[in-house]
């Protein structure tokens, strides 16, 4: 397969995708491929001046979330690239990416994306006539929704009052009432017979409508008796005059709050408007723009709905987390135990830190230690105190957790460096105060006077000018105190140092949350790597109270955040995640562990990581792997911890153009985990035989 790469000119992403119109006619004209979202999504940049806009643009214009027409074009894009199976995509960021098959992109002002329609696609969509074929399907979906309307209205005001000459009698009821199927009342979303008295206009390309019809206290003149879109309180009411039904209008019944609510989404159109009864084929501007405003509203629901069962699942391990501050998901190999750590620090807003323990993992990557430094002029070598990923990632959450600080010092620093490197490359000294100025080999100011007989020089640090800026002795006998202040006041004149004020720490609830994932937690040797942190990690003791000296206490500067100790901040919770059959599982810490929350992910619990990837092998991949790991747990000396998650799946994208890809998943993947699992046991070519056929299906596993 092509690997081919994204790059970024001038704000614009480029990338040779090298699908022809041709091609691209094919894949527009496959039913199987191009469902209804996807043209509509198409069709919409398609109509925009040259092709192009932002997804925003487009839906302040369509009212509905920009991320619909991102997640779209994106999923589009995909099945494009299934299709084809000849190129991956690489982004800018090393990942996988999709969205510029058929789109290009590029930066636009605050902070906009713009993406165009390829020109090939372009021309494929204008050979095809897509939007005309389009707009004579759209013309029937308007049709059908008059007809719909107009039967609403005639529904409701013959139950209202009987009265033979209503609004659309003739035309819609009066052909039931005569052969005696007129249903007065009932629920069409529960399956009740009234739905089939609209059964001629109730689908439509995004979805049912259904009919409901209900009294209240015996009048048909309540929000009970409405249309909607089949399993949503998206529904469109009656507004009465009187004895006759005025106009139409749209609410949201949001039946998942205590108590329920309805909405009224601001769409109210007079039956005029809408041209209702106008014994006319046309439909109106009006009803276009209501049924659109009707189906785009569907659309964000949907959305929503997804992102609320998304969270919905999520909530548990949420609630784990923050109650423990510390979690480690455990479970078989490929459930989806890392992905599943990110998703639920994306839940929670939070800044993701990421790391892997392995067997030479210890203190100083995780906390802080000795590193070398460059050498000096003379070729020296030394050493310093370096914090490790852990320590930087909880001064960053400390930083986040105090609010109305006032301290742009490190970005000033590094213009006062470049500055003094300027004039060095014009064999100039910067002049601050009453000495002229070069730099150390660590970047500090340096004066020196070694051409004169005192031969004099001395080194001011960052660590120094930071001190005076915060308005601390710079060094504990005070000397050189006014040369530093002296630098921190050419900064703030020349370079745009700010007057530094202390901010104060936030309370728990405002905090910005920072979620610290260590994947294989059990492959390092715990005691080695945390020290300390054994203390510090327990949910107890979390916070500047608890704080305690490290083993490089002594080499911390005064101005850093820990200088009087280190502590875990109360925003930073850890998430670990471990394989259950891993041998080093058995050696974890009895200490660490009642320290963490332990939560076992199963394989099917992590199905729908299939969602939009494998659709098409959904269900053979399910009963497969249910039928496997029965197997496997079949086996006496093997468990559930054996399972074969649900990741493992995924690769048969690698294989969709074979003729099995389910073969191939086996043989490349999924047999030499199986292998590993019975080596050393008896009859093992006996129990594989018996798993491969448990994985075809070509055994009943629960009467073997």
């Amino acid at each position: 397969m092509d690997i081919k790469k994204v790059t970024l000119t001038n704000g614009e992403y480029l990338c040779d995708i090298d699908i022809s119109v041709e091609e691209w006619k094919i894949i527009l004209q496959d039913e199987n491929l191009l469902n209804d979202n996807y043209k509509d999504a198409l069709i919409k940049f398609y109509t925009e001046p040259d092709h192009k806009s932002t997804c925003k643009a487009l839906g302040e214009k369509y009212n509905v979330s920009p991320q619909s027409f991102n997640g779209t074009i994106t999923n589009f894009a995909k099945a494009v690239q299934k299709k084809l199976n000849r190129f991956e995509i690489i982004g800018t960021d090393g990942k996988p990416t999709y969205w510029i098959i058929p789109m290009n992109g590029k930066h636009i002002s605050d902070g906009l994306f713009e993406w165009s329609i390829r020109e090939e696609l372009v021309t494929a969509i204008m050979e095809l006539d897509l939007i005309n074929k389009n707009n004579e399907k759209q013309l029937e979906d308007y049709k059908r929704f008059k007809k719909l309307l107009e039967y609403f209205v005639a529904h409701l005001e013959w139950v209202n009052s009987e009265d033979k000459n209503c609004k659309g009698f003739d035309n819609y009821i009066k052909p039931l009432t005569d052969a005696n199927n007129f249903k007065a009342t009932g629920q069409g979303y529960s399956g009740g017979n009234i739905q089939i008295q609209i059964s001629n206009w109730d689908k439509y390309s995004n979805g049912k409508i259904c009919i409901n019809i209900q009294p209240n206290f015996g009048s048909y003149k309540s929000s009970k008796s409405y249309l909607n879109w089949e399993g949503t309180g998206i529904n469109v009411i009656a507004k009465w005059n009187k004895e006759n039904i005025e106009s139409l209008l749209q609410e949201e019944y949001q039946y998942w709050l205590n108590p329920p609510k309805r909405k009224d989404l601001k769409i109210t159109r007079s039956l005029d408007s809408l041209g209702l009864f106008d014994n006319k084929e046309e439909v109106t501007n009006v009803l276009i723009d209501f049924f659109d405003n009707f189906k785009n509203i569907l659309a964000n629901h949907n959305i929503k709905q997804q992102e609320i069962k998304h969270m919905q699942a999520l909530e548990p391990y949420i609630n784990l987390l923050t109650a423990n501050y510390n979690l480690v998901l455990t479970g078989a190999p490929g459930t989806g135990k890392t992905f599943l750590a990110r998703e639920i620090a994306k839940a929670l807003n939070a800044e993701i830190g990421f790391i892997q323990f392995h067997p030479s993992y210890d203190y100083t990557d995780l906390v802080e230690g000795l590193r070398p430094t460059p050498p000096d002029e003379n070729g020296n070598i030394g050493f310093e105190r370096k914090d490790g990923v852990f320590k930087e990632f909880c001064k960053k959450a400390l930083k986040e957790n105090i609010s109305n600080e006032v301290d742009n010092f490190e970005e000033t620093w590094e213009k006062l460096i470049e500055l003094v490197k300027t004039n060095l490359s014009n064999d100039k000294l910067l002049k601050i105060g009453s000495w002229e100025y070069g730099l150390s080999t660590k970047d500090s100011l340096k004066y020196s006077s070694l051409n004169t007989p005192s031969q004099y020089s001395f080194t001011i640090t960052k660590q120094n000018v930071y001190d005076a800026y915060q308005n601390k002795k710079a060094r504990p006998s005070g000397a050189f105190q006014r040369d530093m202040e002296d630098v921190v006041d050419f900064m703030k004149t020349q370079l745009q140092l700010k007057d530094y004020q202390e901010g104060a720490i936030l309370k728990e609830a405002e905090n910005k949350k920072f979620v610290f994932i260590i994947d294989e937690i059990n492959r390092g040797e715990i005691s080695k790597i945390f020290g300390e942190l054994f203390f510090l990690l327990d949910p107890s003791y979390r916070g500047i109270e608890h704080k305690v000296q490290t083993q490089y206490s002594n080499l911390i500067e005064s101005g850093d955040v820990f200088s009087d100790g280190f502590f875990v901040p109360e925003n930073v919770y850890i998430i670990g995640t471990m394989n259950d059959i891993d041998r080093s599982v058995e050696s974890f810490d009895f200490a660490m562990r009642r320290r963490f929350a332990w939560k076992e992910i199963k394989a099917i619990d992590r199905i729908t990581m299939w969602d939009e990837r494998i659709e098409n092998w959904k269900d053979d991949a399910l009963k497969r792997m249910n039928s496997l790991n029965k197997a496997i747990e079949g086996i006496p000396s093997l468990s559930s911890a054996y399972h074969i998650g649900p990741a493992y799946f995924l690769k048969l994208e690698n294989y969709q153009n074979e003729i099995n890809p389910f073969d191939s998943l086996w043989n490349n993947h999924l047999e030499g985990v199986v292998f590993e699992y019975l080596r050393g046991l008896p009859d093992s070519e006996e129990l594989m035989s018996k798993l491969k056929n448990a994985y075809n299906n070509l055994i009943d596993v629960e009467n073997d």
